[in-house]
């Protein structure tokens, strides 16, 4: 049974990659958010397959998080100071209740960072936010053995820096000339 829940694990991990990777490739901060919700959902149900509930649990309060923003997005409305406040002590509670070792502080840095990309107007903020929350699970995925979670970690990382170049850096030297 432990065999089949890694090789589900795995093949979720690879899905949450995927739309992981096509939402940093959208230019519009709607689309970017789409794509955030369903695939934090996917790699949250994968992590339970792995036993690894401080990381699950968080990517659950990510997927909540992404898709509060993005009702708020579809009717042109702002997050408040308390639902930022409220989403960073959802995040705090979560950790605090699945916490078992040093490495389970990782989803929560990470989950604060997710929130501050969240809450951006900016696309290049979120990018730029993204990408230090994505380096931040790179040992957490490494004490779990989640080794597809870090493939796709990894890819997730080069799709995040392929967008900065791509819709950051090239924007702001054409604006420059």
């Amino acid at each position: 049974m432990e065999n089949i829940l890694f090789i589900l694990a795995q093949v979720f991990a690879i899905v949450a990659c995927a739309l992981n990777v096509i939402s940093m490739q959208c230019k519009k901060r709607k689309q970017i958010l789409f794509y955030l919700i369903i695939g934090n959902v996917i790699g949250a149900v994968g992590l339970i397959f792995l036993k690894a509930y401080a990381g699950a649990l968080i990517q659950f309060v990510f997927g909540l998080e992404t898709y509060v923003n993005y009702r708020l997005e579809i009717k042109n409305k702002k997050n408040t100071p308390s639902l930022v406040c409220f989403y960073i002590f959802l995040s705090i509670i979560a950790s605090a209740i699945t916490f078992k070792s040093w490495i389970d502080i990782v989803p929560l840095v990470s989950a604060i960072l997710h929130t501050i990309t969240i809450i951006q107007e900016k696309e290049k903020r979120i990018r730029y936010i993204n990408l230090s929350s994505l380096v931040l699970w790179i040992p957490y995925y490494i004490a779990f053995n989640a080794w597809a979670n870090l493939a796709t970690c990894l890819c997730i990382v080069v799709s995040n820096v392929v967008s900065i170049i791509r819709y950051d850096i090239k924007k702001e030297k054409i604006k420059r000339k």
